[in-house]
């Protein structure tokens, strides 16, 4: 049955892609004010009824059956398998409907690339659905004026067998590339990366060094073969230290408060003795330690509300389709060095 409560004026949405995270993406548009969720599209007829009925909108089989409906929408979710994103992309584009793509926004830069360029012809809203952007953690770090020089990045769990049509990097670790980049904003200028693939065809473990151009560092390691689950990332700066654990959503950031000379002044005494027992120290003097403060929301409602937003105000998205090719094109050029690596390994031989 189609919900009728809603105004004429709100923006109709729908959902491309009927699976796990489109049924998310459907559950949180149903609970947004001023957005009217109308229909869910998927190839398989008996999956995208079932989601209709479930959310209260109808069922298409194919985005041009939607695109030549009376529920033609305003703006739509693409959730479909990453090699379909292109594809499915420049339908709803050449229909002048806004889009948010899931991450990662195409399986090679090239195509990523062709979909940021045709958003930007047609005048269209391109989000790309980088959901820790808008993790509490990360949002909570962005009220801090940080300058990584060092980050180092694990995000690991079991193996859930969803989005094996890809690798641990494309599936996992873009996370943490875009959430890299996001702090870092400098172009990436090397890369080294290793990785091994045991369950199918693509790699499931991969560890990647990434040198920025402006001299930071960032060691990243990703893995879908692990017993438990960790999101964690810790960054150092030149006056600061970060420990977040994206999971829990809970971090702490520890700046410099002393002076250099009242920092000084303590390693003399130090040094002379004079301070026999650290923890005599003050500590709270020299350091300031702040609880992360989040605003505990769930990361995707956050992340449609801020796609709708740039729609209705015709303003750039938090996650733009630019900074999905950059995600793209750094995660390339892992899995690119990951199979030189395995090029270059002798024969015999296991990874280290």
């Amino acid at each position: 049955m189609i919900d009728g409560d809603k105004q004429a004026g709100d923006l109709k949405v729908a959902v491309v892609g009927a699976g796990r995270m489109g049924r998310h993406h459907a559950r949180n548009y149903r609970q947004i004010p001023h957005c009217r969720l109308v229909a869910v599209v998927d190839g398989d007829p008996a999956r995208a009824q079932a989601a209709a009925q479930e959310f209260g909108c109808r069922a298409y089989g194919t985005a041009a059956e939607l695109l030549a409906s009376p529920e033609r929408p305003d703006a739509v979710s693409i959730a479909v398998p990453t090699i379909h994103h292109r594809s499915v992309a420049e339908e709803f584009l050449a229909g002048d409907v806004h889009l948010l793509v899931e991450k990662p926004l195409a399986s090679t830069p090239q195509d990523a690339c062709a979909i940021v360029e045709l958003a930007r012809n047609r005048g269209c809203v391109l989000q790309v659905g980088h959901s820790e952007r808008f993790n509490p953690v990360v949002r909570a770090l962005n009220s801090y004026q940080l300058h990584p020089q060092f980050l180092e990045v694990h995000r690991i769990s079991p193996m859930t067998f969803r989005s094996i049509d890809v690798g641990v990097v494309l599936d996992m670790m873009i996370h943490d590339i875009d959430i890299v980049h996001h702090f870092v904003r400098s172009p990436v200028q090397s890369v080294a990366a290793v990785g091994v693939s045991v369950i199918g065809r693509c790699e499931d473990v991969a560890n990647a060094r990434l040198v920025f151009a402006n001299g930071c560092v960032a060691n990243l390691t990703a893995s879908r073969l692990a017993m438990k689950t960790e999101r964690r990332m810790r960054l150092f700066s030149p006056d600061a230290y970060v420990s977040v654990d994206y999971q829990k959503k809970s971090g702490v950031v520890i700046q410099r408060r002393a002076n250099a000379t009242e920092l000084e002044k303590i390693r003399e005494k130090v040094l002379t003795g004079q301070v026999a027992d650290l923890s005599d120290l003050n500590y709270p003097d020299l350091v300031k330690y702040d609880q992360l403060a989040v605003d505990d929301r769930e990361p995707l409602r956050v992340e449609l509300e801020s796609f709708l937003h740039a729609i209705r105000n015709a303003s750039t998205p938090e996650v733009t389709g630019e900074d999905g090719c950059v995600a793209v094109e750094v995660a390339t050029r892992i899995m690119e060095s990951i199979a030189d690596h395995q090029r270059h390994l002798r024969p015999g031989s296991t990874f280290p």
